[in-house]
C-alpha cells in the first residue's frame, strides 16, 4: 500500500500556512498582545510552529521604533549644535527623553523577539513546557507595555 499523496499535500500546505505567512505572524503576535488567557493555548502553538516570519516581524518593528528615536535624538542635536534657541529649554529636553523613550521600547520588542526565537530552538535542552512559555512571552510584554506606557506619559508632557 502507498500512503495517501492526498494527506501528505494537506499535512504540508498546514506547514506552509504556519511557516511563509506574514499575515499568520501579524495574527499570532496580535493574538499575544490583546487576548488575556482565553487562547493563550492556540497562540503558544502557533508560536511553536511558526517560522522565521515572526522573528523578522518584530526586528523590522524594533528597527522602525529605533529608528525613529534616533532621528528625533539626531534632531535635537543638530539644533542645538546650530545654537538656534536655547540650549536647555523644555521641548527640546522633552524630545530627547522621547527619543530614549522610543529606543528604550526598542529593546523591549528586541527581547520579545529574543524570547520567541528561543522558544522555536532547542538549544540542546528539553523543550519548554507550555506554562514556561507563557510566564516568558508575559514577562516580554509587560516590559512592552511599561515602557509604552512611559513613552506615553512623555507624549502627552510634550503635547501638554
Amino acid at each position: 500500500m502507498k500512503p495517501s499523496r492526498k494527506k501528505n499535500k494537506k499535512v504540508a500546505t498546514e506547514r506552509d500556512l504556519f511557516k511563509k505567512n506574514y499575515l499568520h505572524a501579524c495574527e499570532s503576535l496580535l493574538s499575544l498582545l490583546v487576548d488575556k488567557r482565553q487562547h493563550r493555548k492556540t497562540a503558544i502553538l502557533s508560536l511553536k510552529k511558526s517560522g522565521p516570519e515572526l522573528p523578522e516581524l518584530l526586528t523590522q518593528f524594533s528597527a522602525g521604533i529605533a529608528g525613529t528615536g534616533l532621528a528625533v535624538l539626531l534632531s535635537v542635536i543638530c539644533k542645538l549644535a546650530c545654537g538656534r534657541g536655547i540650549p536647555f529649554c523644555s521641548y527640546k529636553l522633552i524630545n530627547t527623553g522621547f527619543g530614549f523613550g522610543l529606543v528604550w521600547l526598542s529593546w523591549a520588542v528586541n527581547k520579545l523577539r529574543d524570547t520567541i526565537v528561543g522558544i522555536n530552538k532547542n538549544g540542546g535542552k528539553p523543550r519548554l513546557k507550555d506554562e514556561e512559555i507563557i510566564q516568558k512571552v508575559d514577562k516580554s510584554l509587560r516590559e512592552i507595555y511599561f515602557r509604552s506606557a512611559a513613552l506615553l506619559a512623555v507624549a502627552v508632557l510634550w503635547l501638554a
